[in-house]
């Protein structure tokens, strides 16, 4: 039996919804439930418990967003001492998804991973624009949009959504939200400089993620989680053999960090502070910049060798 994330009915400002099932289990951001609205619009609904005010701000600049890369929300409500984010329900499938079907990630050809790169900067401008930062950007929350029964091989890499911003914040907010994804958040947010987390942050993500689908693996790999953040805290990105110069030098750029000088255990505040601050000014500037330089990456990756095609 599933566990009951969410009530039968949520009362919106704009309408009531009928919740008919909810999706997995309780997140560390809340629940989420597919539901109806009283004029039949299929539609998703995702329970915030923490950081209300926070949440609601983010809402109410994305409502005035009308772009199909950004997933639009169409309704907020407040009820059991809980926030609930309407969205309307996009036809297509989550990154991640796709990456983890393995018949299916096999036969794309590495290059789309760009163009969904260039599609996400495309969209983290307006966001950006708009006085949010995501702070969330990792495969599960990129969805290509296609139509049902689609051949996803195929499908148009370009035509992509963000969703969830339970995280997000508002830029230059003091938020209180200390949560972060392990590998593909930045130094700034593992540390918990919330006052340092901005643009930069997502354009970090988004180069992690990109790096992470063209070469089928994370930048930094351990099964101790606390390794894992060590690695993610201080070591740079290393260019695989098969990815192209261009945009492994693109990625390395938007994911730059500051080494620090010893580990931060050892160091003051201020020293860590300023290290995480260096790391920061030291990658792209916005997402058109970033923008930019991706566009004129010409592939992912290098030809294969003949003992690289035989051994994979």
């Amino acid at each position: 039996m599933p566990i009951q994330l969410l009530p039968d009915k949520v009362s919106g400002r704009n309408a009531v919804y009928m919740v008919d099932g909810n999706i997995g289990r309780k997140g560390k951001f809340g629940g989420v439930a597919t539901a109806s609205s009283s004029s039949g619009e299929r539609v998703t609904i995702k329970r915030v418990d923490k950081h209300i005010d926070e949440v609601l701000a983010v809402v109410e600049r994305l409502a005035l967003i009308d772009r199909p890369d950004i997933a639009p929300v169409v309704d907020v409500a407040q009820q059991d001492g809980a926030l609930f984010i309407v969205r309307k329900m996009i036809e297509g499938t989550d990154i991640k998804s796709i990456f983890a079907d393995k018949k299916v990630y096999g036969k794309i050809d590495e290059d789309n991973w760009i163009k969904i790169g260039l599609a996400v900067l495309d969209a983290l401008s307006a966001l950006h624009s708009a006085g949010i930062v995501h702070r969330d950007i990792k495969p599960s929350n990129i969805v290509l949009r296609h139509s049902p029964g689609q051949d996803l091989i195929h499908a148009d890499f370009s035509a992509i959504s963000i969703i969830d911003f339970e995280q997000s914040s508002v830029v230059g907010s003091q938020t209180a939200r200390t949560a972060f994804s392990l590998i593909y958040s930045p130094p700034e947010m593992v540390l918990k400089h919330s006052d340092l987390v901005g643009p930069q942050a997502d354009l970090f993500a988004l180069a992690t993620t990109i790096y992470h689908l063209v070469m089928g693996k994370t930048p930094y790999n351990d099964c101790n989680p606390e390794v894992l953040i060590n690695l993610q805290l201080t070591y740079p990105f290393q260019k695989p053999g098969r990815m192209t110069q261009q945009l492994f030098d693109v990625l390395a750029h938007a994911a730059y960090k500051q080494a620090f000088r010893l580990p931060p255990r050892r160091l003051s505040a201020d020293e860590i502070a300023d290290t995480l601050r260096r790391g920061v000014e030291g990658r792209y500037s916005s997402a058109d910049e970033m923008r930019a330089a991706l566009a004129s990456v010409d592939h992912a990756l290098l030809p294969a060798s003949w003992w690289q095609k035989v051994f994979n």
